[in-house]
């Protein structure tokens, strides 16, 4: 069985347009992705390629066979580009122009036959494979798309490594014309295959992205950038589950910025919103990576604070109120007097009461510092149910 390769061009040209316009509509749709410029831009590349190389084997003109590797080339490399742009590292542009320069420099060195251009034909279009693949293998972690990309990455390095082995052994007369023919085109569709699955591949890794973006906006509040009350939920699930397993305790505080509503008044809600993240940023700057600092609504904040005693938690708590009592907030130009009122309860996994019931309990001891003045804390004291300290 053989295949025609004329139609392979064919489809190779439409399957390119085809995703083509798919990656159109995902930078359009989502700008923020800039990988997928990349990504369309390549396939823009290796069509225009396509068809130069096509003119060239009806017009038989090496001015289209040097513009269209040169597209390839270009369109190849924008591949492993697009790949370091979508982990979050710097496009190399000198690298991806220089590469296309360099892939007519070798052509030019193959001479005329067609057994050394389908060697160039094949070969540039290996290093940015490797270099892509290398850079997705790098990645601590791997979703489907990543593993789909790496798959397909593999095929199609496949087919071009058997293309430029096979045409060498053309050229050095290891192998006979006919002989190459007769599965060229198997290894043409290995390339068909292995591409238009690695941008399948791509797009998954896309949808990823984006369902993991979702997925942090539903779970962190807007103003500080910290968790909201569905993110610290979550988190505080995680931390029982391990507290329990390792038999630690749990330190939850709740912290309430107080008289808010007479700076919004006073001031302006936009200078609310700067004491809001003033008190966030001195809050987070005394935690361990280990803690969990979330903003709940409103003026209200929660931490969970994991193998903590209540000492240390009190240390915490002391040293937040200094901290905020003593750095005024700033707002266009205004000094705002800030100060914080906080409570601490402490959770024990061999009590059998849920995580949960704790941020309750640390809320009654943080009504209690309002209740005594504000600006300190008050930690709650489980045999009593009521706080078993005044303020600082």
């Amino acid at each position: 069985m053989t295949l025609d390769f004329t139609t392979l061009y064919v489809v190779i040209l439409l399957n390119s347009i085809g995703i083509a316009v798919v990656w159109a509509g995902v930078a359009i749709s989502y700008p923020k992705l800039v990988a997928a410029r990349f990504w369309l831009g390549a396939l823009i590349c290796t069509s225009f390629g396509g068809i130069m190389l096509y003119i060239e084997a009806a017009e038989s003109a090496r001015f289209w066979t040097f513009l269209g590797i040169a597209a390839i080339g270009l369109g190849y490399s924008l591949i492993w580009q697009g790949v370091q742009v979508f982990l979050g590292r710097s496009a190399r542009w000198p690298m991806a122009m220089g590469y296309m320069v360099a892939c007519v420099f070798v052509l030019a060195l193959a001479g005329d036959t067609r057994a050394g251009q389908n060697v160039v034909f094949s070969a540039i279009q290996i290093p940015p494979m490797i270099f892509s693949a290398l850079a997705l293998r790098s990645e601590k972690s791997f979703g489907l798309g990543t593993l789909v990309a790496l798959a397909a990455a593999g095929i199609a390095l496949f087919g071009q490594s058997v293309e430029v082995v096979t045409n060498l052994m053309r050229i050095a007369g290891a192998l006979s014309d006919e002989g190459y023919y007769a599965f060229a085109a198997w290894l043409l569709m290995a390339t068909i295959i292995g591409t238009s699955t690695l941008n399948f591949g791509f797009l998954l890794m896309a949808i990823d992205q984006l369902n993991s973006e979702l997925a942090a906006l539903a779970t962190r509040d807007d103003l500080t950038g910290l968790l909201n009350r569905r993110g610290m939920r979550e988190r505080s699930a995680l931390i029982a589950k391990r507290a329990k397993r390792q038999g630690e305790k749990v330190c939850v505080v709740m912290i309430d910025l107080d008289g808010l509503k007479v700076i919004n008044d006073t001031h302006g809600h936009g200078a609310g919103d700067a004491c809001l993240v003033h008190v966030a940023r001195l809050a987070k700057g005394l935690l361990r990576p280990a803690d969990v600092l979330a903003r709940l609504g409103g003026d209200e904040f929660a931490v969970l604070l994991p193998v903590h005693e209540v000492g240390a938690a009190e240390r915490f708590a002391e040293a937040l109120a200094g901290a905020v009592s003593s750095t005024p907030a700033v707002h266009l130009g205004s000094v705002i007097e800030t100060s914080v009122s906080v409570g601490l309860s402490v959770w024990d996994p061999a009590s059998g009461k849920p995580l949960s019931d704790h941020l309750q309990d640390a809320d009654t001891a943080l009504y209690e510092t309002k209740r005594s003045g504000r600006n300190g804390y008050s930690v709650f004291d489980p045999e009593r149910g009521a706080p078993a300290t005044s303020p600082t």
